[in-house]
């Protein structure tokens, strides 16, 4: 499979999901043909709920393998509860020896329920936050039916390529920590897993018998310790009687507090700052975003992106520090504002743009600048403009189609645009444009 393919089903899967995931029974549906092939059916369940991000998956022989079988599993899914019509060709993204291959692949073994997980001789450091070991046994089995989960959310850095967002996987390090495990000279650093906290989890800790219990639909993310994770695994199938152990630290905090976490050992090493400068929950505009972010449906968030890197391979058109910093600058932000119903207004405004300009305001097209990554700072400044106005429809429209958009322009000059560069300067000529006050 082509890598270029792999990224174009990855997107068409993830608008798929978010056009029909909610439907009763197709989970259901999925789960039962992974049962059927005698496969594990936690991954697929996690990557259907979005719990596990669907560029987890990489390039390695199991993983496309597991893609196809997804896409066979969600065509069942939705042939059998629904008459939409939706059908993902295999055949235009897998091999013909891909398909042959794995059409009626099934799994050697019964796969035994993974649940519950029950840890013995568990330490309660303080609430929500427990310390024990692991031996590198377990640990490889609990890999290997992938219930500990990469969350793109609470990583330092994913790595960002022209095919999309990738595990940040280092294949030299993880190969060393192998080795050293082998050759007993592995030190056993903490490995650290959180089971989310978005209240579907399902967690008991017995003080007395000192035993941590989790039971589905629990999600478990790994936060810290990736590498030697699947260095573990690498170790133990080399040597199955491998004696190490792993000491775990088992946090239960949302994604938030998770990359609180993060930020502190981000001391050890740093995050990015554009990365990291989203996650500060402390500003309001930043609180906007997230409900901009979490709005599956809103065209919006389809194509804010994390990094500005993700802008230049062509995964989207603007990122969540422009429409912040663009909120800051045109809204009032003070103890009184509705932050969920200042996010839902911009969702709303914004899918307007959208439906008015469906061939323009797409990711891959340069013909002029209306989907420039800092037209986006005009957009949200017009949304403020025409917030609790009757005709903001017809406002709008107006508004943008007086602007000439061709990059030659000579008002982008006057303006002092740079395609490369912002500055405050320019950003508040570009709101005046926006809000119809000269520039």
């Amino acid at each position: 499979m082509l890598k270029e393919k792999q990224a174009l089903l990855k997107d068409k899967l993830k608008n798929i999901l978010a056009d029909v995931g909610h439907l009763a029974g197709l989970k259901h549906e999925v789960g039962k043909e992974f049962l059927s092939r005698n496969l594990p059916i936690y991954r697929a369940i996690q990557v259907f709920m979005g719990n596990e991000s669907m560029d987890t998956i990489g390039d390695s022989e199991s993983d496309i393998r597991f893609l196809f079988l997804f896409c066979i599993a969600l065509n069942k899914a939705i042939k059998e509860k629904t008459d939409l019509g939706i059908k993902i060709n295999v055949e235009d993204y897998f091999t013909q020896l891909e398909i042959k291959q794995w059409l009626n692949y099934k799994g050697i073994d019964e796969k035994y329920n993974v649940y519950p997980i029950v840890f013995e001789n568990v330490q309660c450091i303080t609430d929500r936050i427990w310390q024990t070991t692991i031996t590198a046994q377990r640990l490889a089995e609990l890999d290997a039916d992938n219930i500990i989960l990469y969350n793109f959310k609470t990583q330092r850095n994913p790595k960002i390529t022209i095919f999309g967002i990738r595990i940040d996987f280092d294949k030299k390090k993880t190969i060393e920590i192998k080795e050293s495990m082998l050759n007993g000279k592995q030190f056993p650093d903490h490995i650290k897993l959180n089971v989310l906290n978005n209240f579907q989890e399902k967690i008991y800790y017995d003080p007395k018998k000192e035993i941590l219990t989790i039971d589905e639909p629990s999600v478990i993310n790994i936060f810290d310790g990736y590498h030697r994770k699947v260095a573990n695994s690498l170790a133990v199938e080399d040597n199955p009687d491998i004696d190490f152990k792993w000491p775990i630290l088992i946090t239960n905090l949302s994604e938030t507090a998770a990359k609180d976490y993060m930020i502190q050992i981000d001391k050890q090493k740093p995050i990015k700052r554009e990365q990291i400068k989203t996650w500060d929950l402390n500003k309001k505009e930043n609180l906007v975003v997230s409900v901009i972010a979490d709005d599956k449906i809103s065209k919006l968030n389809k194509v804010m992106k994390d990094q500005e890197v993700e802008i230049k391979h062509g995964r989207g058109l603007t990122t969540k520090n422009i429409i912040a910093e663009s909120i800051k600058d045109n809204y009032t932000l003070d103890d009184n504002i509705d932050i969920r119903g200042l996010g839902n207004w911009i969702i709303e405004f914004t899918d307007y743009l959208f439906s008015l300009y469906p061939e323009e305001l797409v990711v891959g097209k340069n013909e002029n600048l209306i989907n420039h990554k800092y037209m986006f700072y005009g957009y949200i400044a017009l949304s403020a403009q025409l917030k609790d106005t009757n005709n903001w429809k017809e406002r709008a429209k107006e508004v943008i189609s007086n602007i000439d958009f061709n990059p030659n322009n000579p008002l982008w000059k006057e303006i002092g645009f740079n395609t490369r560069n912002m500055n405050k300067t320019i950003r508040n000529k570009i709101y005046k444009l926006y809000r119809g006050e000269g520039v």
